[in-house]
């Protein structure tokens, strides 16, 4: 007994000290640390999950499915190796599998929320979209929602008349969600005489000062309503009642005082602006699949009359010091959206380019909310969102969506571009 206890604390101070090393993304160490473990403690699921999580992070989908379908062989209730396992299939596109495992994790553990949510994104690519959003609201039985929700005495709201009502929606997830959905509290306005207080963070307030909101902040007292609703849940009771998904609404105020204050900075000149985003956050679980090297764009810099000008903010700025056109990027990173407000100097000098070539990040949606033409590079399995457009139905006007057709090949992407680029009518 006393051996076998030795082992778990060994096996536990391995996993903590693994997962740190993955958070800190020193892979190697982890990779030595986690094989030679296996060497020592033969089959234990934990080490196999980590070795899955560590090539999950790594983008090595392949090896990740090798140690997670290890793990599961071990431990059949393996929440965290149906997610992943499923999901790596997914950023393969190959659905038929990513299926499989989903439903596997969901027989032997029934109604899990994180196998659910991840499900969701494979029932989105798939276009199932009534089955998707209803997949999607088990996020709201994790920890991290149930903390709030729970604390929340209102109604939900789920397509009841609001008409003399009022509702708190509270914002979630990512900036670029915050963009992208918030024309859904225009539609509610547009369909219903209600009162929308809208919880968001302090940086983005700014945006909704001018609308008939009231606009509270996270540690700010929840006034009393008859509804409530998260924000990435609207569009999903939208479709629900009227079969449809919501077009862009352009509803981002401009300061025209900062827009000349950025016109002076980037100078007139003869050649077309071309603003240019390579990176995401890191932090995003998809940010090794999104994100683009910026040594991939050089082929741009080669086609004449273009202005470059850089508007990725921090991580991946150190790109541009080894870039082999460094020269020709107007860099105005250290200098902008450094006050109070989220994107301020970013919306000003997004009035003074021709075009923005992005990544898939929060950029892509400020611009594209403002009406700004905005090509979008996508990766090969590309986030839930973008599979929801077709023919008839795109989220943004404004918007051409350039994608992979081979998982993690940029390049065909970026020749794609340039030809588009080089017979582009400015």
């Amino acid at each position: 007994m006393k051996n076998k206890n030795l082992i778990q604390l060994n096996i536990k101070e391995i996993s903590n000290l693994a997962l740190n090393l993955i958070s800190k993304k020193q892979y190697e160490k982890a990779e030595r640390l986690l094989i030679e473990s296996l060497k020592k403690i033969d089959k234990n699921h934990y080490l196999f999950n980590h070795l899955g999580y560590l090539y999950f992070e790594k983008g090595d989908l392949d090896n990740s499915i090798k140690y997670y379908n290890q793990s599961i062989k071990i431990e059949k209730n393996n929440k965290e190796a149906y997610c992943n396992m499923g999901t790596a299939y997914l950023f393969k596109n190959e659905y038929k599998l990513s299926k499989e495992i989903f439903d596997m994790g969901l027989k032997f553990l029934p109604d899990n929320e994180n196998i659910l949510i991840a499900y969701s994104q494979l029932l989105f690519a798939t276009k199932n979209i009534e089955q998707a959003f209803k997949a999607f609201e088990n996020r709201k039985k994790t920890k991290q929602y149930l903390s709030i929700l729970s604390k929340l005495t209102m109604k939900e709201w789920n397509g009841e008349n609001l008409n003399g009502k009022s509702i708190l929606i509270l914002s979630e997830q990512g900036i670029g969600d915050i963009i992208q959905f918030s024309r859904y509290l225009l539609e509610l306005q547009k369909k219903f005489s209600v009162k929308i207080i809208f919880k968001l963070r302090p940086k983005l307030h700014y945006l909704f000062k001018n609308f008939k909101f009231q606009i509270i902040g996270p540690q700010d007292e929840i006034p009393n309503a008859d509804y409530y609703q998260c924000l990435m849940t609207l569009p999903g009771i939208f479709h629900k009642l009227e079969n449809k998904l919501i077009s862009n609404y352009d509803y981002i105020k401009r300061n025209k005082n900062l827009a000349i204050h950025w016109k002076k900075e980037i100078g007139l000149t003869d050649n077309y602006n071309i603003g240019l985003c390579w990176q995401g956050d890191p932090a995003y679980g998809r940010d090794f699949m999104r994100s683009i090297p910026l040594k991939k764009f050089e082929k741009l810099f080669l086609v004449p009359n273009l202005n470059f000008i850089n508007l990725t903010k921090g991580i991946g700025n150190e790109q541009i010091k080894n870039f082999k056109f460094k020269d020709k990027i107007k860099d105005f990173s250290s200098k902008i959206d450094n006050g109070d407000n989220s994107f301020e100097d970013t919306i000003a000098i997004l009035e003074n380019i021709n075009l923005l070539i992005t990544s898939d990040t929060a950029l892509a949606h400020v611009a594209s909310t403002m009406n700004v033409k905005t090509w979008l590079l996508l990766d090969y399995s590309a986030d839930w969102r973008w599979h929801l457009e077709t023919k008839k139905f795109k989220w943004y006007d404004s918007q051409i969506i350039f994608r992979q057709t081979k998982i993690f090949s940029w390049d065909e992407v970026i020749n794609q571009v340039l030809l588009r680029l080089e017979k582009y009518k400015f």
